[in-house]
């Protein structure tokens, strides 16, 4: 099966780490959701969906293992995994875990996917970030649940942007600008750019201003892959399809 995996590259020297940001080709869906779509609430057939998982699995070389996701509702709320036989682990946008063989997994199809790790103590994090949850800071909190839960400080942190809708295509109204600006404005103020009467975000130069205003050294965010908008053929997107799409997967996790 044909597979768009992209990886951190400086990640992949990492021993027992596994992760990867995979994008649409390959897969059994047809129609809207055409390729490796993963996601069971887009409206696919889920009996197609469910292949496309085994499939998948089996290529990454995870066939015996879950890939653990979440009921994504655009917040910040972070659940901590402990049992790596979960499918689902609730409703929520972000999941971290230090429990070997546990992988954790989000579905995007425009929204940024944010990979995090700490390498000494093996702990993985993913965070689902649309507009309204990088409004409310999630990828900030990602940081301070690692020292909360963890005592891991942010400079011992690593994280990787996914592919997301680009600047060159998120194009918003004020009622997300101005609060985004209110809020963000002073951590990354180019990732607002307005033009004439019209309003373009870059999420991912927000999240990493995030990122950095938090703690993470600048050298240990990695930014992986094209706008999703823009490459139809290896990655779904919301916007473009209007809404009636599949969803690629992100995922991260140590070997036990």
């Amino acid at each position: 099966m044909e597979l768009t995996w992209l990886k951190v590259g400086a990640w992949e020297r990492l021993d027992g780490l596994v992760h990867g940001f995979l994008g649409r080709r390959g897969g059994r869906s047809v129609g809207p959701y055409a390729g490796l779509n993963l996601s069971f609430r887009a409206g696919d057939d889920p009996a197609v969906v469910k292949d496309n998982i085994c499939d998948a699995k089996k290529m990454l070389g995870l066939h015996d293992a879950r890939i653990i996701t979440m009921n994504q509702v655009h917040g910040d709320r972070i659940i901590e995994v402990t049992d790596r036989h979960l499918k689902e682990a609730g409703e929520a946008d972000g999941l971290m875990t230090r429990t070997p063989d546990a992988y954790l997994g989000i579905l995007t199809a425009d929204c940024v996917p944010i990979l995090f790790i700490a390498p000494r103590e093996k702990i993985a994090a993913a965070v689902h970030a649309g507009w309204r949850g990088t409004l409310a800071g999630i990828a900030a909190r990602m940081v301070s649940r690692f020292g909360e839960v963890y005592g891991v400080a942010a400079e011992r942190i690593e994280a990787a942007l996914g592919p997301s809708i680009g600047p060159c295509c998120y194009e918003v109204e004020e009622d997300v600008a101005g609060p985004m600006a209110q809020r963000w404005g002073a951590t990354a103020p180019e990732a607002i750019a307005s033009g004439g009467k019209k309003t373009f975000l870059d999420l991912r130069a927000l999240n990493r201003g995030i990122l950095e205003a938090a703690g993470v050294p600048s050298g240990r965010i990695f930014s992986i892959g094209p706008c999703t908008a823009c490459h139809a053929d290896d990655f779904f997107s919301y916007r473009r399809a209007r809404g009636n799409t599949g969803r690629q997967l992100s995922f991260v996790g140590w070997r036990g």
